[in-house]
């Protein structure tokens, strides 16, 4: 059952918003199981805050809700949430937070390349967002990462799709380009035992967004405003270099050189929020187990989803010839 009045008003008080002279609802929407209802609270000092309630049918407090609750008090780019919780009569969990559609704009429109300083203020974000879970045994692992045996069967998936779409070859690939696939396919399982023990042992893991796209980072219109990641569904273990393949290569994707840049600029400034060493070798190797696995992607979405996206190939695919060789000193000495 969606908040009444009152309770939006003191969930606010308890979040220390005071004044608060009027509060109304100004839409609604639907999406999938949830029920999005915006509001406006005008303020007597005149001012105001959009804030966007979410209410999600399920049965108990829902992943997105847990997430939410698990970063709470953390210096993480997320939008502020002043209310998270499960109504078990209405078997709805509840999210009220900021709505940031006036204050905020996605990545969605941005063209290559990006201006170096909003770059850098969404790698430093990213770097928040990864060293405040680094190396925390809170999230148990996926199934796909539970022990070896589970990975060998994520890979045989990988492959099982790969099969497919080198079967129905819709962009009339050759053997330079199935070899890609088949030599990533091979280096997966080649180091599977080594990198299983190392997510067993949480070394070097962090909580990854999971679907760090284009539309999931917000970037703000004021100069007063923060970046947000929002979205917090596929939050999970995992290596931090596989956000960075879906953001800077699926989406925003510079060119192999200038990308493993970026990704140096990442690594340079998550070493100053982390107490643990994640030495360079270590960083590239693991720049390429998220290049060898972040190329199935795009098979996944044609063989599952039919979504033909031979850009998303592309891009890809040059990641692997260019990236899964360079180290960091390389990468730096090019500067």
């Amino acid at each position: 059952m969606p908040l009444q009045e009152e309770q939006i008003r003191e969930a606010l008080q308890l979040s220390g918003v005071s004044g608060i002279q009027n509060i109304q609802a100004t839409g609604h929407d639907r999406r999938d199981r949830a029920a999005l209802t915006r509001f406006d609270v005008r303020k007597q000092s005149h001012g105001s805050l959009a804030l966007v309630e979410k209410c999600t049918a399920s049965e108990a407090l829902t992943y997105e809700n847990k997430m939410y609750k698990h970063y709470a008090g953390k210096d993480v780019p997320l939008p502020k949430v002043y209310y998270n919780d499960y109504d078990p009569s209405a078997q709805e969990s509840i999210l009220l937070m900021d709505h940031l559609a006036e204050t905020h704009r996605s990545l969605a429109d941005w063209e290559v390349p990006v201006d170096p300083v909003k770059r850098a203020a969404i790698i430093e974000s990213i770097a928040q967002f990864h060293a405040v879970s680094w190396g925390s045994r809170e999230i148990a692992p996926p199934q796909h990462l539970a022990n070896l045996e589970e990975y060998l069967r994520h890979l045989g998936y990988l492959e099982r799709d790969y099969q497919e779409f080198k079967k129905r070859n819709p962009y009339s690939f050759g053997d330079e380009q199935f070899g890609l696939y088949e030599e990533s396919l091979s280096g997966l399982r080649e180091q599977a035992p080594a990198h299983m023990e190392r997510v067993a042992a949480f070394r070097n893991t962090t909580l990854i967004h999971g679907d760090l796209n284009v539309g999931n980072l917000l970037y703000p219109l004021s100069t007063q405003g923060k970046l947000c990641l929002i979205d917090l569904e596929a939050v999970k273990l995992g290596l931090c270099t596989e956000d960075l393949m879906m953001l800077f290569v699926h989406d925003l994707f510079h060119g192999p050189e200038a990308t493993f840049r970026i990704f140096d600029q990442y690594y340079q400034a998550l070493n100053q929020h982390i107490r643990e060493i994640y030495d360079d070798a270590q960083f590239a190797a693991d720049v390429r187990t998220a290049i060898m696995e972040g190329i199935f992607f795009p098979v996944k979405l044609y063989t599952h989803y039919g979504i033909q996206e031979q850009e998303l190939v592309s891009k890809s695919l040059d990641a692997y010839r260019g990236m899964t060789g360079i180290t960091n000193q390389e990468s730096r000495n090019s500067l």
